[in-house]
């Protein structure tokens, strides 16, 4: 399929974001415009981390600190979809063993009494997920990609994770809830804006996930088939969201 090259300037309140990516120009699915989506929260990463930077408060994620790998990652529609397109892609015997530490999360999470509440993510009300998430993280799960505390999938993680970034000491993340976690502040979540474009949902309704130690789960039981837009047409949904949530940001501030 033709991919057009696109460049996209959006300013913002400390400088401008620039992004260069490449785009389909025919009829895809979400998963289509996944790269260009990525490098769109790299982007707006990159921006906030500066900024951050710039304010005395530097990142202090590191390599071989895992302990975010232990959270609720949420994951849109379209990233479930190719994630678990990327387990079965795996060469043998691989693929078997990340197939197996997800059965083994499944069962955890089965154990742990939280299943029906992640299978019921839309059901949540106002302050759920937070509670969730920590009696989550207190289970300890690995996310089933991570191999000697770091990502085995690093150029295609979930845009989540892209997105999460800490300065505080890297030791409260090992007990959150415990001590204050202070993440890097964001233009947008590029995540929760693909989710409510690609589910046609309105911006101030709550986004579509997958948790992401249930892919597979999901997965299978979602075969149906998937919308095909223009992909030019679909970036522009997304982008759009991305303004509508900064001018909400601006009327709050």
């Amino acid at each position: 399929m033709e991919n057009r090259r696109l460049t996209v300037q959006l300013a913002l309140p400390a400088g401008t974001v620039r992004v260069e990516m490449d785009v389909p120009t025919g009829d895809v699915p979400m998963e289509g415009l996944l790269p260009a989506l990525r490098t769109t929260a790299d982007a707006f990463v990159d921006y906030a981390t500066k900024v951050s930077e710039a304010t005395g408060r530097p990142v202090s994620c590191a390599k071989g600190c895992g302990a975010c790998c232990r959270q609720l990652v949420p994951v849109a529609h379209a990233e479930a979809r190719r994630l678990a397109a990327l387990i079965d892609e795996l060469p043998e015997p691989r693929r078997s063993r990340v197939k197996e530490r997800f059965a083994e999360a499944a069962r955890r999470v089965a154990e742990g009494g939280l299943l029906e509440a992640l299978e019921g993510r839309e059901a949540w009300g106002r302050g759920d997920a937070a509670g969730i998430g920590l009696q989550y993280f207190r289970l300890g799960i690995a996310c089933p990609f991570l191999e000697d505390e770091s990502c085995s999938i690093y150029e295609e993680r979930p845009i989540a994770c892209r997105e999460y970034l800490v300065t505080s000491p890297p030791a409260r993340c090992a007990e959150p809830g415990e001590a204050a976690i202070e993440t890097v502040p964001l233009p947008t979540r590029v995540w929760a804006a693909v989710s409510r474009e690609e589910e046609g949902r309105a911006n101030a309704e709550a986004a579509r996930c997958v948790p992401l130690v249930l892919v597979p789960r999901w997965a299978a039981a979602h075969r149906d088939a998937v919308t095909l837009r223009p992909g030019p047409e679909t970036l522009r949904g997304v982008y759009a969201r991305f303004a509508h949530e900064r001018s909400g940001q601006e009327d709050q501030g």
